[in-house]
């Protein structure tokens, strides 16, 4: 039950359910998801309704108590998936992913999901090399890029003292331009982190299609000649009333209606 030890401790702000009403829905859900399985196992299709039930329990305490917790997330995720709706089960398992980024269920899960979506838009080549080249910034979870800091910087500023102490040798100077570099790089990556956090906010299309168009009314033409589906992924540009301007992996730009889709962190 480790969802359930962990609600008391990662409520971010003022909930509206106790810690008993939170302890209590998340019994419900993880009942409800197992009788589901149970049924799903047998043939019954009453499964579907337990999956359900489940779903709208987890959706309570993520909104109604605040939790923003892995567990949680990665559990709507997989319950999304047994319902066969793929945007929300890749939504919940981008949002479990800023809590346990390297879980590896968690990664094998997300990438089966994605490899069931209808629009397979690639990366372009620029960004696949950059993922490539600085795969420490890409690959590294963020808490393990600023603990990372932390040691180099310590450590160069340690390097700086032996230079001071002992002048006539040149391993201190070595080190403090190997760590002194590796700081540099961590804090550019660490700034990198901060600015496309500010700039740069992740969506997930949940509606089974819907159609891009070139501005934000229905009256405006489709940017492109199919719609696109649920599970595609965009970086929010732009909010406009009822309408949100995206750019897709491949930076093509369209507008969609705010009701068809949902920010990573709303």
């Amino acid at each position: 039950m480790f969802l359930l030890t962990a609600l008391g401790t990662c409520a971010r702000g003022k909930a509206a359910l106790t810690p008993m009403q939170a302890a209590a829905l998340c019994q419900e859900a993880e009942q409800l998801f197992n009788a589901g399985n149970d049924k799903y196992a047998a043939g019954d299709a009453a499964a579907l309704d337990d999956w359900r039930k489940a779903a709208a329990r987890y959706e309570r305490l993520a909104s109604e108590g605040d939790y923003y917790n892995g567990a949680l997330f990665y559990n709507l995720g997989n319950i999304y998936f047994r319902l066969d709706d793929i945007g929300r089960a890749i939504l919940n398992y981008r949002r479990a992913q800023q809590v346990i980024p390297r879980d590896p269920n968690l990664l094998h899960n997300l990438a089966f999901v994605r490899s069931r979506c209808r629009d397979h838009v690639p990366e372009p080549e620029r960004v696949r090399v950059l993922k490539t080249v600085f795969f420490w910034h890409y690959d590294l979870p963020l808490g393990w890029r600023e603990n990372g800091f932390l040691a180099v910087f310590a450590a160069a500023w340690l390097f700086a003292l032996l230079c001071l102490w002992r002048r006539q040798r040149h391993w201190p100077r070595w080190g403090l331009t190997a760590f002194a570099l590796l700081a540099l790089a961590l804090a550019a990556s660490l700034a990198a982190e901060e600015w496309n956090r500010q700039n740069h906010r992740p969506g997930v299309i949940l509606s089974e299609s819907v159609v891009a168009r070139k501005g934000d009314s229905d009256s405006y033409e489709p940017s492109f000649t199919e719609s696109l589906h649920a599970g595609t992924e965009f970086t929010l540009r732009e909010s406009r009333g009822e309408w949100l301007e995206i750019a897709l992996p491949d930076h093509r730009t369209c507008w969609i209606p705010r009701r068809d889709a949902e920010l990573v962190n709303p």
